[in-house]
């Protein structure tokens, strides 16, 4: 679905105070921090754009005199991934914290409540413990993606296919995870603009543009618009790139490198090339949907790359050097010796942008979309980390009409406040008025993918990996397809069976 969110980005910077949003750092790779800016704007100020946009939703007007909703979540000082877009308690000067205090501003004024932040490290347990008492303490919460399995198949969610008044077609609801993750009819989480950290820890790729120059390679920018930013290419310009820096014939973390890998690349370059890693029929039959010729070639035209060791340089070989003793990380590490022009591409996402600033990075960067398999692909693919929250309602909650107004219009006010400041906010800390940086985020976020192993559990990117790993790909497809599509079937059938 189109959601026009570059022109809404270009449109909101004239009204909008310049805001940031960003999130904490995991070892997968997918690591960021509160960004700080220099602008604000007063956060009392909390009328709308004159011009709203044609999808504002259609509300009855109602006042719900002072009461509360309940929003449980991760909050900004979770241990990681945290949760800084749901509440904000008063205007600090900090540019996340105000956009967020004045869209809650925009709610609370326009109905009549007071929204209220639970702050909890493990969401998922305080939503299990309240369900089990049958206590109504939360009204939605924001649990991380990969912890859904447990809460929808207990019954302690809410079928959000039952609600009222909202509408998952509308821009501010991702309209990739309702087709994506509706089964049986049942849909018991959301993805919505009120929180962006999906985009936040959804894998691009960051590219060193002045070494592309260097090396007399084509602008990537380019190709994604010419439609010829394709996994041969990628594969083509990471191997072109190799530079003995200090001369001794070593190749280690001194020198320079087309790519910085990690095993779990294999994962995200198959489903971006379009390959379905669990299929749904018409009835809702699951099964595995990666055990097929295509992957098998991808994962093999990664891997001769993967292994060269002059083009290529593993976040593991990172593990015992002297850098990363000093820095106290290999993620960290691996982000500064890009930022030291050491490296072509680096699979991450733009939130990845700040450490760079921060390493002082002289070379022209930015970010792109995952390669398509070929210009014959259609559109691009990109998956989030798992570790992403996503919004449900719990089952224990009493009035859903109140809370399905509540929840629609406060999308709707992130779609129009938080979601343009955090695409300024990138463009910022970039430091840089590159256009295309925000042409890619528009694509990045318009091709969103949830496979069903995100959110139910079932483990697929282990056997991508070690199918990669190993090198007998094939073999290691047919043995781990018996044992996911029996949890798959499994999953189904409770599907099924629930309301």
């Amino acid at each position: 679905m189109k959601k026009r969110i570059l022109a809404l980005l270009l449109a909101m910077l004239m009204v909008l105070p310049i805001v940031s949003c960003a999130s904490d750092q995991t070892p997968s790779g997918n690591d960021t921090t509160n960004a700080q800016g220099n602008e604000t704007a007063d956060p009392s100020q909390t009328t709308p754009a004159e011009t709203e946009p044609e999808y504002k939703p259609d509300l009855p007007e109602v006042k719900y005199d002072g009461e509360q909703l309940v929003i449980l979540n991760r909050g900004p000082d979770a241990s990681t991934y945290k949760e800084v877009c749901i509440y904000a308690e008063e205007p600090t000067g900090d540019l996340v914290n105000d956009s967020v205090y004045r869209r809650n501003k925009i709610i609370e004024e326009k109905y009549g409540i007071e929204i209220v932040s639970v702050v909890k490290d493990n969401v998922s347990d305080a939503i299990q413990i309240s369900a089990q008492s049958q206590t109504d303490e939360y009204d939605i919460a924001f649990p991380q993606m990969r912890l859904i399995s447990s809460l929808s198949t207990s019954g302690y969610l809410y079928n959000l296919h039952d609600l009222n008044y909202v509408d998952f077609e509308k821009p501010y609801w991702d309209s990739n995870f309702n087709e994506d993750l509706t089964i049986h009819g049942k849909l018991y989480a959301m993805v919505s603009d009120i929180s962006v950290m999906n985009l936040i820890y959804t894998r691009g790729i960051i590219f060193n543009r002045d070494l592309a120059e260097k090396n007399n390679l084509e602008d990537p920018y380019t190709l994604v618009k010419n439609n010829e930013w394709t996994l041969d290419k990628m594969i083509e310009m990471a191997a072109a790139v190799s530079n003995d820096l200090n001369g001794d014939q070593v190749y280690d973390d001194l020198d320079q490198y087309g790519v910085l890998t990690e095993s779990s690349n294999y994962v995200y370059f198959i489903a971006s090339c379009g390959i379905d890693l669990i299929k749904q029929d018409a009835d809702g039959n699951l099964t595995v949907g990666f055990n097929n010729e295509k992957s098998i070639n991808i994962i093999e035209k990664w891997r001769a790359l993967y292994t060269d060791q002059t083009h290529a340089i593993d976040y593991s070989d990172l593990g015992n050097t002297a850098g990363a003793a000093t820095i106290g990380s290999k993620w960290l590490y691996g982000r500064q010796i890009f930022a030291n022009g050491q490296i072509l591409f680096l699979q991450n996402g733009a939130s990845q942008f700040k450490e760079l600033v921060e390493f002082e990075m002289k070379d022209e960067y930015g970010i792109l979309p995952q390669p398509k398999y070929d210009s014959e692909q259609e559109r691009y693919y990109h998956l989030p980390d798992e570790s992403s929250t996503v919004l449900v309602i719990p089952s224990t909650n009493d009035d859903y009409d109140r809370i399905a107004i509540l929840v629609e219009d406060l999308a709707y006010y992130s779609n129009q406040t938080v979601l343009p400041a955090y695409y300024e906010n990138v463009i910022k800390i970039r430091q840089s008025k590159v256009p295309e940086v925000a042409e890619m985020l528009d694509i990045i976020k318009n091709s969103m993918i949830y496979h069903l192993g995100l959110v139910y559990s079932i483990d697929v990117a282990s056997t991508i990996i070690t199918a990669a790993s190993s090198g007998n790909i094939a073999s290691s497809f047919k043995g781990g397809e018996k044992r996911l599509n029996k949890l798959l079937t499994n999953l189904g059938q409770k599907l099924e069976e629930l309301p």
